[in-house]
């Protein structure tokens, strides 16, 4: 029954994404402006909207693009399944390894892209809302070909049955989403999921776009390090999570894995993937001047001239405090791998 309502269900003409969005139920006044504010004289060409992947949410109806050979068709009702991290983890280590400016500009889009069709994601499980199906059929990209070229639709369609988000793992990304059944509340309360992250703001999003990575990387740590995160970390360390200095208004919320790079609600939000830092420390860590190993002892880096640890009281008998833990290991793993300078 479902391999036929694959035939059925199959794409055949090219309609206009804002014309499906619009059939989904979300406001697409908005698509008559460009991005600078300027009137566009055919909405419907409003490249840095149609070319998203989600749409709507925050109050209203979500919609998402799906490739229509990602659905399991053999289920009974179809279902699509995915982890929206190892996605968004294979995009970002493409473009670590990027020369071209030119290239990592694209996978930046590809990442903001799949973050958000993460968010909408978990949007609709959290709050147990119905995500309408934009169908796509056409030529796709592999993972190996993200920084050299685009996928091309050739045709999409909106499917008319809602679908709805049956999992979605804060933890782990994984998720499954199905055709035409409502989800039930999860059994285990997830902890994040009345939780705001005002990194994700849209009109802040919007602002920081333009800026470059590491101007926009610090505008959202000041943003996000005053919210729940920070009373997560606070919680957690008491102090500094070094020093153990309790002066809470100098000391700074930190990510390990910075909240760009986070994939998961848990990444971005979690006491786990997070640092109380004095200034100083807190700097030595983001330049990757610091780290710490396997057993939460500080890791100084060559590039750490001994006269300039000195200065800022810094040694290599430095340690996380007793309130660290396991949970913490892999994104400390993450740091030392991929902004410790060795």
């Amino acid at each position: 029954m479902s391999e036929k309502l694959a035939d059925i269900l199959k794409p055949t003409v090219h309609h206009a994404v804002r014309e499906l969005v619009a059939a989904a139920g979300i406001d697409v006044s908005d698509w008559a402006i460009d991005r600078n504010g300027i009137p566009i004289k055919n909405p419907n060409a409003n490249i840095y909207k149609s070319f998203k992947w989600s749409f709507g949410g925050s109050g209203e109806p979500i919609a998402l693009c799906v490739w229509h050979e990602d659905i399991d068709w053999t289920n009974t009702p179809p279902t699509l399944t995915g982890n929206i991290k190892n996605e968004q983890d294979d995009l970002n280590a493409l473009a670590d390894k990027a020369v071209s400016k030119e290239v990592r500009s694209r996978l930046s889009i590809k990442i903001r892209r799949t973050r958000d069709f993460g968010n909408a994601l978990y949007e609709a499980y959290s709050k147990r809302q119905a995500a309408r199906i934009i169908l796509l059929i056409g030529k796709r990209t592999d993972i190996d070909e993200e920084a050299s070229m685009s996928s091309k639709v050739k045709f999409r369609e909106l499917d008319a049955v809602p679908w709805y988000v049956h999992a979605f793992d804060p933890y782990m990304g994984t998720y499954q989403v199905v055709r035409g059944i409502e989800s039930t509340p999860a059994i285990n309360t997830d902890p994040f999921a009345s939780i705001t992250d005002p990194g994700l703001d849209p009109d802040f999003l919007v602002f920081v776009e333009e800026l470059g990575e590491t101007e926009r990387e610090t505008l959202i740590k000041a943003r996000v390090g005053q919210g729940a995160f920070r009373d997560a970390l606070i919680a957690r360390w008491k102090g500094c999570s070094v020093t153990g200095c309790a002066a809470l208004s100098l000391l700074v919320a930190s990510h390990i894995k910075p909240w760009s790079k986070c994939t998961t609600p848990a990444e971005r939000l979690g006491a786990a993937n997070g640092l109380l830092l004095t200034p100083n420390l807190d700097k030595l860590f983001d330049c990757g001047l610091i780290t710490f190993d396997d057993r939460f002892r500080i890791l100084l880096s060559p590039n750490l001239k001994p006269g300039v640890a000195i200065q800022l009281n810094v040694d290599a008998n430095m340690r996380l405090k007793s309130m660290a833990d396991k949970d913490t290991l892999p994104f400390l793993e993450w740091h030392a791998k991929n902004i410790f300078v060795t």
